[in-house]
């Protein structure tokens, strides 16, 4: 196994909200056993554990400001009637795109014709593809009143409020946090509603989302005693891995179990990265392998080193969708994300009508009626081979 050590990149103030910290060190992989208990209960404690976020005041000071609680439990002053609304993250963008795409003045990045974004706010300027260094002053020239903050996944400072204070205090723009676990995205929306004046949608966003997290879960509990063993591979170097570890392998650790382990401090454990050759692969010899890449895919199928690895010889090698962006590995789609994993690890526990699911996610998050074309279209592979 091959790990990479890296300072922290810092691209400017902005690109503080998509920072990682990569500092691997001694590092291998473990097993880890799971609980079992009745998919009733799981259900039930899925339930208990997360508590309905609770509408907090609309009452506005002298300065027409409102005072808000975010995620982290900061206090931030924020307008009462938000109208102008900039984001630092393709998440937080996505996110807005569902709840309130009126309000966005600036997007992290251009979306793509297939986001299934409306016309009207598909040409909104993207603040990411500046320079590290022309960012902030991009973003604020289209005064925003206020910036959402949504962890990209590894981040030592996510729900803490530090990562949004530092924000705060370098835009001189209220900043408010908002929870990106898929556990948490119910609350998310109903707290991105309640701040945006939109309650109603936010509502009709958490129940959908609250719904799938509950029967996700229910089916994982049922599995908890034959969960499989999983490696998921990411990004353009093609043989870098999912930590379980990763904020982001919370679908992934939820259904199975991520082999691939760091040892070291936190900070290090969430914002390692680690690299996994064909001999590494073979000796933690995984159920299942994922990746987000349709070349690895091909490569896995057809270079003689990984043909020796059971999962392969089996047959049990998936590529992600990535349509908008990756199902499994990035909040927006953690609903469908998971009910394709559910549904690829455990095909006849799970039972889900994939198709009538993923129409459902594109109709109650975009307003977007998919055709059978379309649908099939979504999974399958990106020309550019991502």
């Amino acid at each position: 196994m091959r790990n990479r050590k890296q300072g922290m990149y810092v691209l400017s103030a902005a690109a503080l909200a998509t920072a990682l910290l990569f500092a691997g060190c001694g590092q291998k992989a473990n097993r880890q056993g799971s609980a079992n208990s009745s998919e009733t209960g799981q259900a039930e404690s899925a339930n208990e554990a997360r508590e309905t976020y609770a509408y907090q005041s609309e009452e506005a000071d002298s300065n027409d400001l409102r005072h808000f609680k975010d995620a982290a439990g900061r206090d931030v002053s924020v307008k009462k009637d938000l109208t102008k609304v900039a984001v630092l993250s393709t998440d937080a963008q996505s996110y807005l795109y569902m709840i309130a795409p009126e309000k966005l003045v600036s997007v992290w990045q251009e979306p793509k014709a297939e986001d299934y974004v409306p016309s009207a706010y598909a040409n909104l300027p993207a603040i990411g593809k500046n320079k590290a260094s022309d960012q902030k002053a991009a973003l604020l020239s289209y005064q925003p009143e206020v910036i959402l903050y949504m962890s990209n996944g590894n981040e030592k400072e996510t729900g803490t409020g530090a990562m949004a204070d530092k924000l705060q205090a370098d835009f001189g723009v209220p900043v408010v946090e908002i929870d990106s676990s898929f556990a948490g995205q119910g609350n998310a929306f109903r707290m991105l509603g309640d701040l945006l004046g939109k309650r109603e949608r936010g509502e009709e966003l958490a129940a959908y989302t609250d719904d799938v997290y509950r029967r996700v879960t229910a089916v994982a509990e049922k599995e908890k005693k034959k969960e499989k063993k999983l490696i998921c591979f990411r990004g353009s170097m093609e043989n870098e891995v999912l930590l379980k570890s990763a904020k982001t392998s919370e679908v992934i650790n939820l259904l199975a179990d991520n082999v691939v382990e760091m040892q070291g401090t936190e900070a290090q454990q969430r914002g390692g990265s680690m690299i996994l050759e064909a001999a590494d692969v073979k000796q933690l010899n995984p159920d299942v392998i994922l990746t987000d890449t349709a070349n690895f895919l091909n490569q896995m199928n057809s270079d003689s080193s990984w043909q020796e690895i059971p999962a392969i010889k089996n047959t049990q090698v998936y590529l992600i969708p990535s349509r908008p962006h990756s199902w499994v590995l990035s909040p927006a789609q953690y609903p469908i994300g998971a009910i394709w994993l559910a549904n690829t690890l455990y095909p006849k526990q799970a039972n889900f009508d994939l198709e009538k699911e993923i129409q459902q996610y594109f109709k109650t998050c975009y307003g977007k009626n998919l055709s059978a074309e379309e649908y099939q279209n979504l999974l399958s592979p990106q020309e550019n081979g991502q």
